[in-house]
């Protein structure tokens, strides 16, 4: 009974505060402090060890706001990875602004992630450090917990500068930068208002 009424007053909330928004972002660089076996095999180094790479890809984030500062995100990418092959990661999570100050807004989420890599059977020395598992040639792990730290600057009445440090592997983090806009809502309700944010 209690789930049902916490599923009924978050519908309410997302009813009331029916805003959107979508977030187009370019990954750049990442690290991987833990990374020990696999450090020699990372291409695109930015530092001599190869604990700092560039990953360049690409992050699609949609926020369905359930009150003022409080959002539900789902992400998805795509990435050229550390060891030059394709990998990506999807997202669900609780997205909630810790500060705001005139232009300047901070936020946090938190929620389950599904990490996946091409396979690396073609990488010689290759070991599978984190514990990836396999399905037809493909690397896949779930991370229960996973986050995001995202900064956003007001441009204008519906699109925000966004910069954000990604959860993009299991053990790994990395920069992105791109745009936040609002999407219409498509009953016509909603606050697009600059308070809003």
């Amino acid at each position: 009974m209690k789930k049902i009424i916490f599923v009924l007053i978050l519908f309410g909330f997302s009813k009331i505060y029916s805003q959107s928004s979508l977030s187009v972002r370019l990954l750049t660089v990442s690290t991987h402090p833990f990374a020990k076996q696999n450090l020699s095999l990372h291409q695109n180094t930015i530092d001599n060890a190869g604990y700092v790479t560039f990953e360049p890809g690409l992050i699609i984030s949609y926020d369905r706001y359930l009150a003022k500062n409080l959002s539900v995100r789902l992400s998805t990418s795509v990435m050229n990875d550390r060891y030059n092959t394709l990998a990506g990661y999807s997202q669900i999570m609780l997205k909630y602004k810790v500060l705001k100050y005139y232009k300047h807004s901070l936020y946090i989420g938190f929620g389950p992630s599904v990490f996946y890599e091409t396979g690396k059977s073609g990488i010689e020395n290759w070991v599978n450090e984190d514990n990836y598992k396999t399905a037809n040639h493909t690397l896949y792990k779930f991370g229960w917990l996973s986050g995001m730290v995202e900064y956003n600057y007001y441009l204008n009445k519906h699109l925000d500068f966004a910069l954000t440090l990604n959860h993009t592997h299991s053990k790994s983090l990395a920069i992105s930068a791109g745009v936040r806009f609002d999407l219409p809502d498509p009953n016509g309700k909603g606050c697009d208002c600059p308070s809003f944010r």
